[in-house]
């Protein structure tokens, strides 16, 4: 409870303008009970970054070692490779899951320090199968493009449900499926990375 309260707060306001005594008192819990489980503002981001990156990590390793063994990989399975295990939350429970991306989302608009690394070490991965896929584009050009791709994916996944764009779609548009939703923005995705 504690932790999908500061997750909600942390995804609405960002991380410097929620303090730990707000997160007990919108919990229900005393002042002392974040500071013995966690300690620090520090400790509860930890927890939620351990609660929902291991598995996306998990399955963007194994996503790539496929995409490493091909020649000239596919771009729309890189980004696929970037986008599927984002929504590895939402697929799990998908009101706790979207609440998870928007506060990813949140922590990579506001450069915390928590996550500061995860840009370098994308690249570290994804650069080599961009090059191979995309031999065209110099590497200040895929670099550019995939950080934007990988911010765009967090935010657009965040926002699948979100009622201000359902409110402004045409009203006989029908719901998507995860998965159309999955393949739609891959595709989107993949087709920025590849424009001239």
């Amino acid at each position: 409870m504690i932790l999908d309260t500061a997750e909600e707060l942390f995804a609405e306001r960002g991380v410097q303008a929620v303090s730990l005594r707000e997160i007990n008192v919108v919990a229900g819990f005393s002042i002392a009970a974040l500071h013995y489980h966690f300690s620090t503002r520090d400790g509860v981001l930890r927890a939620l970054l351990e609660r929902s990156q291991p598995a996306m990590y998990s399955r963007r390793s194994v996503m790539i070692e496929v995409l490493m063994r091909a020649e000239r990989p596919a771009i729309e399975d890189i980004v696929d490779a970037l986008v599927r295990p984002m929504a590895i939350p939402i697929v799990e429970d998908e009101t706790r899951g979207t609440r998870t991306l928007r506060f990813l989302a949140r922590l990579y608009f506001d450069r915390a320090a928590q996550v500061a690394n995860d840009p370098a070490d994308s690249l570290k991965v994804f650069l080599p199968l961009l090059r191979r896929a995309l031999p065209h584009l110099d590497d200040a050009t895929l670099i550019r493009r995939w950080l934007l791709t990988a911010e765009f994916a967090l935010h657009a996944l965040g926002n699948k449900d979100n009622p201000y764009y359902a409110a402004i779609l045409p009203k006989a548009s029908k719901p998507q499926t995860l998965e159309q939703y999955l393949s739609q923005l891959t595709k989107f995705l993949a087709g920025g990375l590849t424009a001239a």
